[in-house]
């Protein structure tokens, strides 16, 4: 597979559509190509992207097709305001309306009415947005969303059983990290709620079937790699201490999914790969396939069938790494 930072999205029928990333060691460019993965390991080439994007969020909706928004084509560039939409059977990118604001390095999650919101972001020259957007998949169309309680950018979010989602942590200043939580209901009213344990960005959050959400990793000052990890009950709204990781990790966007058995792998944004598991209070190394030593952020993770694709990323000296490995689950 071609050297590549990838965004990935896993659609309905189970395979994994790789979508845009770097293209250049150092990310100074995007790719506009994308290709899908299906649960035998088999990779086709699908239609190019209209637009070559990084830093964009890619996501599958309900309805099979997958939404992929904002980024930017290359470093220095302006964000982009576009967002465009791929149907599972489609020969070509179908363009959408456009975000109010352009962005990258921002959040998107699922609401629970089948909207997908899209949070904070960066603007460019050191600048980030407060600014949320709701997309409607029924008029492909961007609304104003309420605003964040403050400007970030490498900030996470993920969905709760409820309907509402959780946003959380951030940059609102180089090098500068905030531990702000916020839940944003469908009907567009934001509740402040505590903040995170740990102040940190570009960070992992990852919904779990018990409802709770685990937040993984991240830095508070862009080179200390955090290795905490915190739970967020939705019944208190609150969160709590989680698993130790084995290594710091940071640059985490898409690098964690959910196994089967509630567990949680985690790649990239340090070395190796390993196992979270919440409820035993544990997180472990795999030892599995080539992936012991290798170091790389903004790695993605998708469970896909009997196995786990971890793709891309770049390494210590911001060099594609061509990663790509399918890890059996019954070796996690």
């Amino acid at each position: 597979m071609a050297q590549r930072a990838v965004h990935t999205a896993t659609t309905t029928d189970g395979s994994v559509l790789i979508v845009g990333g770097c293209s250049t060691d150092g990310c100074s460019q995007a790719t506009s190509s994308v290709v899908s993965v299906s649960s035998d390991g088999a990779v086709t080439s699908r239609p190019d992207l209209l637009a070559p994007r990084d830093g964009h969020v890619a996501v599958a909706l309900e309805d099979g097709s997958v939404l992929v928004v904002g980024g930017f084509t290359g470093e220095g560039e302006p964000p982009l305001a576009t967002a465009e939409t791929l149907a599972p059977e489609a020969d070509t990118w179908q363009p959408t309306g456009a975000l109010r604001v352009g962005r990258g390095g921002h959040a998107a999650a699922p609401l629970g009415d089948g909207r997908l919101l899209v949070a904070g972001g960066w603007l460019g020259s050191q600048t980030y947005t407060d600014s949320t957007e709701i997309y409607d998949p029924d008029t492909r169309r961007f609304t104003r969303g309420p605003d964040l309680p403050e400007a970030v950018d490498g900030l996470a979010a993920a969905p709760l059983p409820d309907g509402s989602v959780l946003v959380a942590g951030g940059q609102v200043h180089p090098e500068v990290a905030t531990g702000a939580a916020a839940l944003i209901e469908p009907d567009g009213t934001l509740r402040e709620i505590d903040p995170l344990r740990q102040p940190r960005f570009k960070h992992a959050m990852v919904a779990l079937p018990t409802g709770e959400v685990l937040v993984i990793g991240g830095t508070d000052d862009d080179r200390r790699l955090l290795t905490s990890t915190e739970v967020f009950d939705p019944r208190t709204r609150t969160f709590r201490a989680g698993p130790e990781l084995t290594t710091g990790r940071y640059k985490l966007g898409g690098a964690a999914d959910v196994l089967p058995d509630g567990r949680v792998l985690v790649a990239g944004g340090g070395r190796g790969v390993e196992v979270i598991d919440v409820r035993a209070d544990t997180s472990a190394p795999v030892q599995a396939g080539s992936l012991g030593q290798v170091w790389a952020s903004f790695s993605t993770v998708s469970v896909l069938g009997d196995r786990v694709l971890v793709l891309g990323g770049y390494d210590e000296s911001i060099g594609l790494t061509g990663l790509s490995e399918l890890l059996p689950l019954d070796q996690l």
